[in-house]
């Protein structure tokens, strides 16, 4: 039998409650908002849009999905977000006359399409002396006019839009973006995030050019109740038995962190031969502490020496005052340096305040991580 848990993009069987947020997407959409979708790496976002793409597709919309977290250069965030554009308005045409219909969408870009037997794929060409500005402003001009001449609702989505701020040219992107973007009423714009105080920033900083331009949606953890009980269902659906104590030892020794979720439980349903117990559960985590390693011991290496000290202390105790004296004391750290390293803890999104507005590791596996090493 297959393992029923997924850690890629999940599908519509896959997908674990959700239906709020996905109707408050939903809605969003038809009403040609601007929406700002952010959480924590991992916690589903990417598959979220990917079923509301989906549902408006049905409903007919065009609809575009970028993904900016590759772009290194500003010409290379033109040509992603063009192919974006242009696979999208292609989708579901007939590959013979697919040509009809992009090869005039702009002034200055040159689309160029290549027809495979599994499909077709878009690229862009365009003159290399050009100004870039001129690029982008074609780009979103000849977008708009074709939404409005063929009267179609369109929702695009821009995965890791905060990336742009790495660019040398990244203040000069928002500029253009926003001048555009705000006269699109036909369009409904996601952009979403993980990186959530620079993203945060970008939205609510007054001098920023998106200011106040954009609802904000944060992607919370899903219920503890509907995930134990989708946990239940999908051993039992695959001929395995998970009781209700184990599925709930998967969740919270994850702090519910969907991806964590996921992984813990596709690593238990492996080790399961009929059923589940608290031990396999315990065997499985040590599994996925293993799996995760390589990832945190990276992240780790890019840290300063004040950065490493002061989130392995915040590791170690989690909701504590951080910058009291007896916690600066206790871990040798000095004021000055622990409120710079949380800062650029916290734009990394290494670490973030809970509920109660105490500091703790946003991933909780790489917490229980260094409070081992």
């Amino acid at each position: 039998m297959k393992n029923p848990f997924t850690l890629g993009l999940a599908g519509k069987g896959d997908f674990c409650d959700r239906e709020k947020e996905m109707e408050d997407l939903l809605r969003h959409a038809k009403n040609g908002n601007k929406t700002v979708l952010f959480s924590p790496r991992r916690y589903g976002k990417s598959s979220l849009i990917s079923m509301v793409l989906d549902k408006l597709s049905e409903e007919g919309f065009t609809t575009i999905y970028v993904d900016l977290f590759p772009i290194t250069s500003e010409k290379d965030f033109i040509s992603r977000l063009s192919e974006g554009i242009l696979k999208g308005i292609g989708k579901g045409i007939d590959p013979r006359t697919v040509g009809e219909k992009v090869f005039h969408l702009f002034k200055r870009l040159i689309p160029s399409i290549e027809i495979k037997p599994e499909g077709y794929s878009f690229s862009v060409k365009y003159d290399q002396t050009t100004d870039s500005r001129l690029l982008l402003e074609d780009l979103l001009e000849g977008l708009y006019a074709y939404t409005k001449r063929k009267k179609i609702k369109t929702a695009i989505a821009l995965d890791e839009f905060q990336e742009i701020t790495e660019l040398p040219e990244s203040k000069k992107i928002e500029g253009i973006l926003r001048s555009h973007i705000q006269s699109h009423r036909e369009i409904a714009y996601f952009f979403i995030g993980s990186r959530r105080r620079i993203l945060n920033d970008m939205f609510l900083e007054k001098s920023r050019a998106f200011y106040k331009s954009a609802f904000s949606y944060i992607l919370k953890e899903i219920s503890r109740t509907d995930f134990v009980t989708f946990i239940i269902r999908k051993f039992r659906e695959s001929g395995k038995v998970c009781d209700r104590e184990s599925a709930e030892i998967i969740y919270d020794t994850v702090r519910g962190y969907p991806y964590y979720v996921q992984k813990l439980a596709s690593i238990t349903w492996d080790l399961t031969s009929k059923k589940c117990n608290p031990e396999t559960v315990f065997s499985g985590f040590k599994h996925l502490l293993q799996m995760e390693v390589i990832d945190f011991e990276g992240i780790w290496s890019g840290l300063t020496l004040v950065q490493r000290a002061t989130i392995k202390a915040i590791a170690k105790e989690p909701g504590s005052a951080v910058f009291s004296k007896d916690f600066l004391e206790r871990y040798r750290l000095s004021i000055g340096g622990t409120q710079k390293a949380v800062k650029i803890l916290i734009s990394r999104d290494l670490v973030e305040k809970d509920n109660e507005k105490k500091y703790r590791l946003t991933d909780p596996v790489m917490a229980k991580w260094l409070r081992d090493v």
